[in-house]
């Protein structure tokens, strides 16, 4: 009886879709049928026409098969990312302190009773020069904090990503911007984040680090907000599908105005349609108290997606 009762759970715990069609490593075999278990190494799958299970090693299907057994796997982690994983422990509805597997300190923050088949955006805040170091707590200063308040993650929830850069003679360049990349691609990879809504945020060195790491990959961000900052107007053909919200005070005696002019005029004339620029008269160089506030803003940014690769 128990084995009949189990045998009746794997059968109509095979997926909903329609049937895969099914081929061996070496092409001389295949067939359709349903999923029904799978693990890193092996597969059972309930063939469509006699209803009986083979188990199989994952290595004996091609690897067309392989690479989606594997997705599946990658798709259930992140389902369970919040409440089982590594970084499990770390979402608690507060920041939490941590370091990356290449030595990046950071702070997380996420919801630990959002539901894990969902998929949550993911909002990356880089710090000005003054806030590098190994404390792990100073890049907090400036954050984008309206956004993390309680009513603002009630209308939009996201996980939220604060590195901290090493040093500010590096900057968020070079080995720097490939470890905060690491780190995003471990968390992605683990996390129910949905990979089509990366927003990255920074003011001062970080509004610079910003516009550098966009150039640097630009396939990754869904969109970009620099405060008080530049980049090279080189990159400008990489940025202009990128959508934009550029502010920088009229004021700024740290980081003149004409750098942020002059990205927007540069990725303008290359074609970027997707460039908001705005010029804050009066203001100088500590604008993020009056930017992150704007529910402008807010509605902007978590509107944006990133486009499927076509």
């Amino acid at each position: 009886m128990i084995l009949r009762c189990l045998l009746f759970f794997l059968i109509t715990a095979a997926t909903t879709a329609a049937p895969r069609t099914w081929s061996s490593s070496d092409g001389k075999s295949s067939f359709q049928g349903d999923l029904v278990e799978f693990t890193e190494t092996e597969v059972k799958i309930k063939h469509t026409g006699n209803f009986q299970i083979f188990k199989l090693p994952l290595d004996r299907l091609s690897a067309a098969d392989q690479q989606h057994v594997r997705g599946l796997l990658r798709e259930r982690t992140r389902d369970e990312g919040i409440k089982t994983g590594p970084f499990a422990e770390k979402i608690t509805g507060q920041p939490v302190k941590a370091v990356s597997k290449q030595g990046l300190n950071y702070q997380l923050q996420g919801n630990p009773k959002w539901e894990g088949k969902e998929r949550y955006p993911l909002l990356i805040w880089l710090h000005g020069a003054g806030q590098s170091g190994d404390d792990n707590e100073s890049q907090m200063a400036g954050a984008p904090k309206p956004l993390l308040t309680g009513e603002s993650q009630k209308k939009n929830p996201c996980f939220f990503l604060a590195p901290q850069c090493p040093s500010r003679d590096i900057g968020w360049k070079n080995e720097v911007a490939d470890n905060l990349m690491a780190l995003i691609a471990d968390l992605t990879n683990r996390l129910p984040i949905d990979e089509s809504r990366i927003y990255l945020t920074g003011s001062s060195m970080g509004g610079s680090g910003t516009w550098y790491i966009a150039a640097k990959y630009p396939q990754a961000f869904a969109a970009c907000v620099p405060l008080c900052g530049g980049g090279d107007p080189k990159n400008a053909e990489v940025l202009k599908e990128i959508p934009f919200w550029v502010f920088h005070g009229d004021k700024d005696d740290q980081v003149p105005v004409d750098r942020s002019r002059t990205m927007v005029q540069a990725v303008k004339a290359a074609g970027g349609a997707l460039m908001n620029y705005t010029e804050l008269e009066g203001a100088g160089h500590l604008i993020t108290s009056i930017v992150y506030p704007r529910t402008d803003l807010h509605e902007w940014l978590f509107a944006q997606r990133r486009k499927a690769a076509e």
